[in-house]
């Protein structure tokens, strides 16, 4: 039988806390391997909702770019053309479940919110881009509340 990916970490913690932290004498030591048991707990955390948690991102971008694509389609510039097109050619959906495979698909998600900088960011400030200021608040907010989950405030100090 293969074990699962969470019981083999779950394994690894087991037996590196039984083997190792008898061993440790010094204060520094045995805080070196508290936060190696706490980094441990960082990879642990949220497993079980991986997949849907990267569906619902993706779902997300998608919906967002749409907006942006609809949005740059009442914007007569060359930059905003160019920001149509791409935001137009999104990637195919993951061909499954598999986290690698999400993952891949929220990269490439992303990269094409990333191209779409030069007319998100003076969406603001620039009456042209105007169709695009709601675009950018919804685009800001969604990767602003992504970074807040994801945030572990140990490794953010």
């Amino acid at each position: 039988m293969r074990p699962y990916p969470e019981e083999v970490l779950r394994a690894i913690q087991t037996g590196v806390t039984a083997h190792f932290a008898p061993e440790l004498k010094s204060s520094y030591g045995q805080a070196q391997f508290a936060f190696s048991m706490l980094l441990f707990t960082i990879v642990q955390r949220d497993y079980d909702t991986a997949v849907p948690d990267l569906v619902d991102a993706n779902h997300a971008l998608r919906d967002l770019l749409a907006s942006a694509h609809d949005a740059l389609g009442s914007i007569d510039r060359g930059d905003a053309r160019a920001a149509r097109a791409a935001a137009g050619a999104l990637p195919p959906p993951a061909p499954s479940l598999r986290l690698s495979a999400l993952r891949f698909e929220n990269e490439a998600l992303r990269t094409i919110v990333s191209t779409l900088t030069p007319v998100i960011e003076p969406a603001a400030d620039d009456p042209t881009l105007a169709p695009m200021k709601l675009v950018r608040a919804a685009i800001y907010a969604h990767l602003a509340a992504d970074a807040k989950r994801r945030i572990f405030p140990i490794l953010s100090a």
